[in-house]
């Protein structure tokens, strides 16, 4: 059943553990030539800035946790639609941190909802697991025939230019992908010491790692972006995959460093956009602040 933006305030957040519990709902709509966030409400220390035009028409917004940092026991919520007509690109002004816990868990529940003739650019930068944190992520993203998606979700484990592993930390994540309610993609990412131990099927020891997905003429995408990730394939500090998924393209990426992951993820997010609209768009100002 499709929700109107109204819907998105009525579950309820996830229950806390005396520490932040924090919710952010948006929702865009079509305005008068551009799009506008129709909706916006929160709970907690999660908000979003004013919207922002730098491209014309397209809203920008930028989610904001002022706490800086998501300790054990902390829930964090975010939601957003994009209504027919709507184009919204939602980022961060910097990277998600999650630290050491001693024992309980942090979470992270996201559930993205994008409407038939709407399209929705979901590129917040990585988040960070130092370690011995403990966390739980959920991402639902529900699609509709003739909707446009790209979103991707990076990880950097510890703290490699410190020479700290990700040590006795743990990380439960599931992303699920539906396009028309039906579930297209079902996918957990579960690190943590016992599962550490399978070299060959975990991230063989990268420290960095994220997946991107693309809903809107998948097939055509990656035959564009196939050359360019086999010029990648000499690269020791960067390994890319690409694989299309019931028309769903799902780029899987391993790498030394974070910047260059989000490089490599950069340059999809560019040809994408290029494919969709005959134009490359810049790279937001803010991640170069």
């Amino acid at each position: 059943m499709a929700q109107t933006l109204s819907d998105l305030t009525q579950t309820e957040p996830l229950p806390g553990h005396g520490r932040w519990e924090a919710e952010l709902c948006l929702g865009f709509a079509a305005g008068a030539g551009k799009t506008v966030l129709k909706h916006r409400s929160h709970k907690g220390p999660l908000s979003v800035q004013r919207a922002l035009y730098p491209e014309g028409a397209i809203c920008h917004s930028y989610l904001l946790h002022p706490p800086g940092g998501v300790v054990g026991g902390d829930s964090l919520t975010v939601k957003a639609r994009t209504e027919a007509g709507a184009v919204a690109l939602v980022t961060t002004p910097g990277a998600t941190r999650f630290y050491r816990s001693d024992g309980l868990v942090a979470s992270l529940s996201q559930q993205l909802d994008v409407a038939a003739d709407s399209r929705l650019e979901w590129m917040p930068l990585e988040n960070i697991a130092f370690p011995n944190a403990h966390l739980e992520t959920k991402t639902m993203v529900n699609l509709s025939t003739g909707s446009q998606f790209i979103g991707w979700d990076i990880w950097m484990l510890g703290q490699p230019v410190a020479g700290q592993s990700f040590g006795e930390g743990s990380v439960d994540g599931m992303t699920q992908i539906s396009i028309d309610n039906q579930l297209i993609l079902s996918e957990r990412f579960r690190v943590n010491p016992r599962f550490s131990a399978y070299r060959a099927a975990t991230l063989r020891e990268f420290p960095v790692s994220g997946t991107l997905y693309v809903y809107g003429d998948a097939q055509a995408l990656a035959l564009k972006l196939e050359a360019w990730r086999e010029a990648l394939a000499s690269h020791r500090d960067l390994a890319i995959g690409l694989t299309v998924i019931d028309g769903l393209l799902v780029v899987r990426g391993l790498a030394k460093r974070t910047d260059a992951l989000f490089s490599a993820f950069t340059h999809c997010w560019q040809h994408t956009r290029e494919h969709w609209t005959g134009k490359t768009p810049e790279i937001p100002r803010i991640w170069r602040t």
